[in-house]
């Protein structure tokens, strides 16, 4: 696969879904990497828990978090809305990966 060039997003939100593993995870990776704050919702703690380590030892520093969703639930996507609503960061970048 060809590297694509990423512009420098220090200081901006993104939100990738399926970040866990696979193709999500390689995103979250790479937008780590440029500087993006980056929030994982997941629905198994303990990948997500592998996804922030496996992150951290590629881009060391990097500003990554999960949150709790599960997509098959529309009471917990209302929950993540509120939840980062509360946080009070806008999200500049939405990545919905999983399926």
């Amino acid at each position: 696969m060809k590297d694509m060039t990423v512009p420098d997003l220090h200081g901006k939100l993104a939100v990738v879904t399926g970040a866990s593993d696979g193709i999500g995870l390689r995103l979250a990776e790479r937008l780590a990497r440029v500087g993006a704050d980056v929030v994982l919702p997941v629905r198994n703690a303990a990948k997500g828990a592998a996804a922030l380590e496996r992150i951290r030892a590629d881009a060391p520093g990097a500003k990554v978090s999960t949150r709790v969703l599960d997509l098959a639930s529309l009471a917990s996507v209302a929950d993540l809305a509120d939840t980062l609503l509360a946080e009070g960061r806008p999200v500049d970048l939405l990545i919905n990966n999983a399926e």
